[in-house]
């Protein structure tokens, strides 16, 4: 049995794992990204859960083949570096994590987009497996997206396709982390819809998580099921944007809010079916993602499988 360490790198967290070659998790543990609001450079300890699981492997007697990288950012695959983001981690652009790691695991490193790593990891072994037009659309701090076309992940040109949440949707709308006005992701992120919650008057309190603020319109708090009518209307609105562009068979949608079923993925379905055009609309399948937390590691272990 062959066996890959699988890495997810978020601005939050740090997953990691053993994993073998049918995606199954043989090992897996977390450690915080953000340390002092990143006094602690990202880099700095990415190399430090690196080590762990390095050590954890060696004294379990592990032999691994080879590394798979999931990271939040634009990213040169060819380099392993990270070339872009649009958040606020410092000194993240310019980190070169496949040489990075490579030093450290001694082992070849393969290096994805995390998005995109979601994707390949529901088109593996998640919901999207048997569809070969698949888009992953994760709803959380920002907006993203993986796209399986034709059975294989679209990067574009160089790498870095799938920014949907940085599609603007009003010129003259709110500034971005980006450095534009009215991105997509400033008015249906999990992010902006918290924003959007705490600064309505009639709220009984503070709205503190995605989770909470979905707790309290399932008690019928009436200004949060309105704005959450806005959000399901947002994101009706811009997956049937993606479909009529890329005309999938499937849409997953991913993200800390994918568990709403009722409440968010089902009206999502929806009023989706009800803007498309029809055609668009037959046999357009439009769920939940099956793997969530582990879809980052598991996509990056299928991307180091399917390159090396």
């Amino acid at each position: 049995m062959k066996k890959y360490i699988g890495m997810d790198i978020g601005g939050t967290s740090i997953k990691y794992g053993i994993f073998d070659e049918k995606g199954q998790i043989l090992y897996c543990n977390v450690e915080k990204a953000n340390i002092d609001d990143y006094k602690v450079p990202l880099l700095d300890q990415v190399k430090k859960v690196a080590k762990l699981i390095d050590v954890y492997a060696k004294e379990n007697h592990h032999y691994i083949e080879g590394v798979g990288v999931s990271a939040t950012g634009q990213v040169d695959k060819a380099t392993g570096t990270i070339i872009g983001t649009c958040g606020n981690i410092p000194g993240w652009i310019g980190a070169n994590l496949k040489k990075t790691l490579e030093a450290i695991f001694d082992k070849s490193v393969t290096v994805e987009n995390d998005a995109n790593c979601a994707a390949i990891a529901e088109h593996w072994i998640g919901r999207g497996r048997g569809y070969d037009n698949l888009i992953v659309y994760t709803i959380g701090t920002g907006i993203g997206a993986g796209i399986i076309l034709n059975g294989q992940i679209y990067s574009g040109h160089l790498g870095i396709a799938g920014e949907i949440g940085h599609m603007i949707i009003d010129m003259h709308g709110k500034s971005c982390t980006c450095g534009n006005r009215g991105c997509f992701e400033q008015y249906g992120s999990t992010t902006a819809l918290l924003k959007q919650a705490n600064h309505m008057q009639m709220i009984s309190k503070e709205v503190g998580s995605g989770l909470e603020f979905f707790e309290r319109v399932n008690y019928h708090e009436e200004p949060l099921e309105k704005l959450l009518k806005q959000f399901v209307d947002f994101h009706a609105t811009g997956i049937t944007n993606l479909v009529h562009v890329l005309n999938p068979e499937a849409i997953l949608i991913g993200g800390g809010v994918s568990s709403q079923d009722r409440a968010l993925i089902e009206p999502i379905r929806k009023q989706t079916m009800q803007k498309l055009m029809p055609a668009f609309a037959k046999k357009l399948v439009i769920q939940s993602v099956q793997l969530d937390n582990n879809a980052g590691m598991i996509g990056a272990v299928k991307n180091y499988i399917n390159i090396s």
